[in-house]
């Protein structure tokens, strides 16, 4: 899920909570949108640069690497280790269960895009849809998604090989 998703929902959440959790639903929204600095830290360390801007745009790509650090937040182990500090800290809490409502959102989206994805690939016969090519690196491209929040849509998805997926995220390009 895009991060403009992510602060949309988590700022809603925080909105909703204020009235329970007073001040500390601020630590609600950070949980739910500074645990993606770990994407990019991961980016700092593979590419040697600190540009947000470019950070942003290589999250953009049609794929990109995996590090360790993408997910470092996103782990069992960073998530039981704010709820351990929140035992001492209370307002920690809060962080929290904006880390977990960010992380059950990613689950959830990605369950869905999966079964968007499948059904893209079902209804283009597994063939790329910008060349005809039908080899076994054909994947899947959202090539239209509503500026803020996600569509569920088969419609937004499009089948593409590997050559014309990395065209369609060229600067200025759009997918067939």
């Amino acid at each position: 899920m895009r991060v403009r998703d992510h602060i949309a929902i988590s700022t809603t959440a925080a909105v909703i909570s204020r009235r329970r959790l007073g001040r500390n639903a601020a630590l609600l929204w950070a949980g739910g949108v500074l645990i993606d600095f770990d994407h990019y830290v991961a980016f700092c360390l593979q590419e040697d640069r600190t540009s947000p801007a470019a950070a942003m745009r290589y999250y953009d790509r049609a794929t990109v690497p995996e590090h360790w650090a993408t997910r470092a937040l996103h782990s069992p182990v960073a998530v039981l280790g704010v709820f351990g500090l929140g035992a001492r800290l209370r307002p920690l809490t809060a962080l929290g269960f904006g880390m977990v409502l960010h992380i059950a959102l990613d689950v959830a989206h990605e369950a869905r895009m999966r079964n968007v994805r499948a059904a893209a690939l079902e209804r283009d016969r597994h063939d790329c849809q910008a060349c005809g090519a039908h080899t076994a690196d054909v994947d899947t491209h959202l090539s239209q998604q509503p500026w803020l929040l996600p569509s569920y849509r088969p419609e937004n998805v499009v089948s593409l090989c590997g050559p014309c997926h990395v065209l369609a995220h060229a600067p200025g390009r759009r997918a067939a």
